[in-house]
């Protein structure tokens, strides 16, 4: 196989998604409303832009508001009363769609435990629950309650409906990174014990994991497989939420896509020729100059486990082990943002997991949205103030996304024949140009000839005429002489 790219990118979520250039990680705050563990105490409060921490009471904070500490600004900021729906359209649609264009692309949501961050994801409960009661208008990703998760499966098999003229090749894994051990969440049974992955490097693919892969040719058959590796994913209770995530889960979405076949000579061929002709027939492009390159593009829709606080979870044991290694892996997550929003030139992405499989997102080939959660109560008043300064270490990163095209050895030889045409169309034009240009050279060489000898005898007439003058004023001063010789004459 032979690779080619295009540069293209795109601004906001849900704008232009071809338009070319670099641009910023979409950066949303999503605040969840209190629950039953929780006092009525909020301490941080929504205004327009702004989150703003205030008094138990609600009252502004009596020492002057900090920026980056008691006072943060970001272009989206959800509230309860905010849908997924919401959400999901003004941070995550636009990079949906430019997955089914081409361009890579990567939605998280983050934030401490029980901040929302997996409900935002999958909707209410597990994954099929949230299906279920996003079938409000017949469609699991149509609805109001689902995750994000069954938005996107919707909005990618609505785009290939769109697009009659191109082939789709939809596949789908499902990973999980447990105890900074990458485990693949689609075996199952006796393979389980193939579950555990390798991370692996090469030139042509970058970082990577040979996880299993489903291929889908629906909606529904995307969520089913969805539903299957849930199943096996590590969960468990702890003193904040019954269901705690004990894992970061990637569910990566390949969508590949070319031009349709077209016969060469047109469509009019009769029925029954034969298999091998019209074989040959075919080509991988179409008549107005599509080489045939087959886009290959990713999604990942990634759902972090939450950092925690043994005071708050109360974990003991496994728990607390966990908890341990989540803690660190988003510390290092957040180091590798702080990193890439600096601009530094050495980023520590193999220090975990999750930002090593991560790192061809975040170093840049990749539209990204992080969808940081938090809760507005007192006692998680920290936690909630961690959140948001993460958040804006993320606006300082920048990606290019770049449409990844593929050819293989068909298509790629019909590209070089066709550029190879280009290149003796130009050989052939070029010689008629320098042909004219001979033509126009040696008439005005022939002109600058006459013009020559035109000069030369211009030249001989003048020197012919300045001797003459010359003799002419050589008479006239003898006649001078003779007239002043004959008058003295006279006079005597």
């Amino acid at each position: 196989m032979s690779s080619s790219s295009s540069t293209a990118a795109a601004n906001a979520a849900g704008d232009d998604a071809a338009a070319p250039g670099e641009e910023g990680i979409v950066v949303a705050i999503r605040m969840r409303p209190l629950n039953s563990r929780e006092s009525e105490s909020r301490v941080w409060k929504i205004r327009q832009k702004h989150i703003i921490q205030c008094t138990t009471k609600g009252w502004p904070l009596r020492e002057q508001r900090v920026h980056g500490r008691t006072l943060f600004t970001y272009d989206k900021i959800f509230g309860e009363f905010n849908t997924t729906r919401q959400v999901y359209e003004q941070t995550s649609q636009g990079i949906v769609d430019s997955v089914a264009n081409g361009l890579n692309g990567t939605i998280f949501a983050y934030g401490q435990t029980s901040s929302g961050k997996t409900y935002t994801m999958q909707g209410s409960g597990t994954l099929e629950d949230g299906a279920t009661t996003a079938g409000g208008t017949g469609s699991p990703g149509r609805g109001e309650n689902g995750g994000i998760v069954h938005m996107a499966a919707c909005d990618i098999f609505a785009h290939i409906e769109k697009e009659p003229e191109r082939m789709f090749l939809v596949r789908a894994s499902f990973i999980e990174i447990y105890n900074e051990e990458v485990r693949d969440l689609l075996v199952s049974g006796d393979s389980k014990d193939d579950a555990t992955l390798a991370i692996r490097e090469d030139m042509r693919r970058g970082t990577f994991v040979n996880s299993k892969e489903t291929v889908v040719t629906s909606m529904d058959s995307l969520l089913s497989v969805l539903f299957a590796g849930e199943k096996n994913r590590s969960v468990a209770a702890t003193g904040m939420n019954e269901r705690s995530s004990r894992s970061h889960t990637i569910f990566k979405i390949t969508v590949e896509s070319r031009i349709k076949q077209t016969k060469k000579n047109g469509e009019g061929d009769d029925e029954d020729d034969s298999d091998e002709e019209e074989g040959e027939d075919l080509l991988r492009g179409d008549a107005n100059g599509n080489n045939g390159a087959v886009r290959i593009s990713t999604l990942n829709l990634v759902d972090l486990a939450g950092s925690e606080s043994v005071r708050h979870t109360g974990a003991t044991g496994d728990r607390q082990k966990e908890g341990g290694k989540i803690n660190q892996s988003l510390l290092t997550l957040s180091s590798v943002i702080q990193s890439l929003g600096e601009n530094a030139t050495d980023v520590n992405f193999r220090d975990s997991k999750l930002t090593r499989i991560l790192q061809p997102s975040l170093s840049g080939n990749a539209r990204m949205a992080v969808i940081c959660c938090a809760t507005p109560a007192e006692m998680y008043l920290e936690e909630t103030r961690s959140t948001l300064q993460f958040a804006e270490r993320v606006k300082l990163v920048t990606t290019r996304a770049q449409v990844n095209e593929v050819m293989d050895d068909l298509s790629l030889i019909e590209e070089l024949t066709h550029q190879l045409k280009v290149a003796e169309d130009d050989v052939v034009r070029l010689s008629e140009e320098n042909n004219r240009s001979n033509e126009m050279l040696t008439n005005l060489q022939n002109a600058k000839d006459v013009l020559e000898q035109r000069v030369t005898i211009l030249a001989s007439t003048l020197e012919a005429a300045q001797i003459a003058v010359q003799e002419l004023e050589h008479q006239v001063e003898v006649a001078e002489n003779d007239v002043v010789r004959l008058s003295e004459e006279n006079n005597r």
